[in-house]
């Protein structure tokens, strides 16, 4: 038990931030349910086509909600019936329907937004004034840009997935002349810019000139290789990693990928990338399959690492100049993690597992006290 403690301890699991659920399509009539942090949400629409993300655990019986179904815009208990708005709150108990339903009669429900096509949702009780904001992606509704979606799920930590979104000394060695040139995998001197919930570099890197492409599209190449000014970046709503590619003067490349921790040991990642050029749909899925080649590349290398997650003590990897933007995200993390916010998996391991169900809390606890359900346990906090 000492060593599960202390493996777990070393897993960074964050509430307080906002998380992608899912794309806005996938939340239709009936509930969807969707585990992040470990725990089961159900995600569904109210009366009036509002997405809700609700704690997926009745208060009654620990019924799972979203294997229920929607009236009305409540959600609906398979167990016993019992009926939950997007508030949380319990509005019908059909047992008992002369009954005052009971203040304790309540689930976790969480802020959300529909933003970009996706479905954000605030996993955390802070008050609005205190939560971090979205990242800017306002490059997804530029017309200048044709957008291709996808998902993609590791067997791999968030963290570690995100590391490998800011890493370019990695690419010409994992995906060969698709990002770099395997010959000359040097990357220029950048410097990073970081900021309380976000940071990005701009990098110069070279990819080798593709023998059959006409002079003019090789335009600025250097001894036979052609430079692509690249922008990765992070950002902790999400989480997500951007980057920004200029394979050619007037050609841009956008990627932004979600990266939603579904438990320790999975992530799943929504993704959007869009194009300035070469716009025809019947490229699409040639798009796409290359997007998902990238990142079955990476999953292979990912899967297979040691630790699974970013260790505690920076000392305890051999870290470079070219590693600047993973370190700032990863002080950014600790700086977040110190906050009170990472939750304890230890405690949930050894006192909630099977015994006893929790939620990530929400907003409402910090106005009552009043919850069958308790909280997940954080470490330094409650």
């Amino acid at each position: 038990m000492a060593i599960l403690n202390a493996v777990l301890k070393a897993i960074p699991m964050l509430k307080n931030l906002w998380y992608v659920l899912g794309h806005s399509t996938d939340v239709r009539a009936e509930p969807v349910m969707v585990t992040a942090l470990g725990q089961k949400l159900v995600l569904f629409r109210d009366s009036a086509g509002l997405a809700c993300a609700l704690s997926d655990v009745c208060a009654h019986r620990g019924g799972s909600l979203s294997h229920g179904r929607v009236v009305a815009g409540d959600v609906v208990c398979p167990y016993h019936g019992w009926r939950y708005d997007g508030n949380g709150i319990c509005t019908h108990i059909p047992a008992q329907p002369g009954l005052r339903v009971p203040t304790r009669a309540r689930v976790d429900a969480y802020p959300t937004v529909e933003r970009f096509g996706w479905v954000w949702a605030f996993l955390g009780d802070l008050p609005p004034a205190q939560r971090p904001p979205l990242p800017d992606l306002s490059w997804v509704e530029d017309p200048r840009f044709r957008l291709v979606r996808g998902h993609f799920d590791w067997d791999a930590s968030w963290d570690r997935v995100m590391e490998n979104g800011l890493d370019f000394a990695h690419a010409p060695f994992v995906h060969g002349t698709a990002f770099g040139d395997p010959a000359h995998p040097e990357i220029d001197d950048f410097t990073v810019e970081a900021g309380e919930w976000q940071g990005e570099a701009r990098m110069r890197m070279y990819r080798p000139r593709r023998r059959s492409w006409p002079a003019w599209l090789a335009r600025g190449a250097a001894g036979g290789r052609v430079p692509v000014y690249t922008t990765p970046g992070y950002h902790f709503s999400g989480p997500c990693t951007t980057l920004r590619l200029e394979p050619r003067p007037g050609w841009e490349i956008r990627i932004v990928s979600a990266h939603l921790p579904v438990d320790a040991k999975r992530t799943r990642t929504l993704w959007m990338m869009g194009r300035t050029f070469m716009k025809s749909a019947l490229l699409d899925a040639r798009t796409r399959r290359s997007n998902l080649r990238i990142f079955e590349q990476d999953h292979a290398v990912l899967s297979r690492v040691c630790p699974q997650h970013t260790p505690d003590d920076w000392r305890e990897e051999v870290s470079v100049r070219s590693d600047g933007l993973q370190i700032a995200f990863r002080k950014t993390l600790k700086a977040l993690e110190a906050r009170g916010w990472e939750i304890d998996l230890a405690r949930m391991a050894s006192e909630f597992a099977g015994r006893k169900a929790c939620a990530i809390p929400c907003p409402a606890r910090r106005e009552s006290s009043a919850w069958a359900i308790a909280g997940v346990p954080t470490r330094g906090g409650g």
